[in-house]
């Protein structure tokens, strides 16, 4: 049977494990009826999975026992995600994907055609974290504030990649730390996409057909995963 699986905020340490959060406590003695005597595994993202029994559960307080230790697995490409702001449903669905997929770092990026301008980040951190536990993730990739499309490329544009219809066939993709980005509905402005010429930044296609901003996040995070 596979075990329940629950991210630690503060770093684990020691042979008993303390946990006050009562939303995690809820999570374990409501939603999954967990009990004394059952088995956890808890982690903290610094690449280990806890193995441990319940000792006590309460609204209030939780106590596990470490039985024992191993590695949990960490993606070793780094790939952040700059997902234009699509509607809610469609950018969270995308985000647990590509969490399930192995991206370290998510930012939402309000693009010329995005729809939406806003996202419930609170929300959407719950749902990376769950996706996380739910994954086998020893880590939980980080989730940024939105930023402008203006603003995308302050630290320089190395590493970046553009997914759009109208890009080059993309081949295998060997560099270890990859920025993509990947646009809204309705694609790239013509603005965007002279911004993306002027900086040489390399703009690959998914295929032949229009995808889905979320399939397309999806698909592009798999892809350069994969390579």
């Amino acid at each position: 049977m596979r075990l329940h699986r629950f991210f630690i905020e503060e770093s684990i340490s020691g042979k008993i494990i303390k946990i006050f959060d009562e939303n995690i406590l809820h999570q374990m003695k409501n939603v999954f009826r967990l009990k004394v005597g059952d088995f956890v595994i808890l982690f903290d993202g610094s690449g280990k999975d806890f193995e441990c029994e319940t000792l006590l559960l309460s609204k209030k307080e939780g106590n596990f026992e470490v039985k024992e230790i191993r590695d949990a697995y960490i993606p070793e490409k780094k790939v952040e995600l700059y997902l234009s702001v699509i509607k809610k449903d469609n950018f969270e669905l995308a985000a647990r994907q590509a969490v399930e997929v192995g991206v370290s770092k998510i930012v939402p990026v309000i693009s010329e055609r995005s729809e939406k301008k806003n996202i419930d980040m609170e929300r959407l951190s719950r749902i990376m974290k769950e996706a996380s536990e739910q994954c086998g993730r020893g880590d939980v990739p980080k989730i940024v504030n939105i930023i402008s499309f203006e603003n995308i490329f302050d630290d320089g544009v190395e590493d970046f990649i553009v997914f759009d219809i109208s890009g080059e066939k993309i081949k295998n993709i060997e560099i270890k730390n990859v920025k993509i980005l990947v646009g809204p509905e309705g694609g790239w402005s013509e603005n965007e996409r002279k911004i993306f010429e002027d900086k040489k930044i390399k703009t690959v296609s998914l295929g032949e057909t229009v995808l889905r901003a979320e399939t397309a996040a999806v698909v592009a995070s798999g892809v350069v995963m994969l390579s």
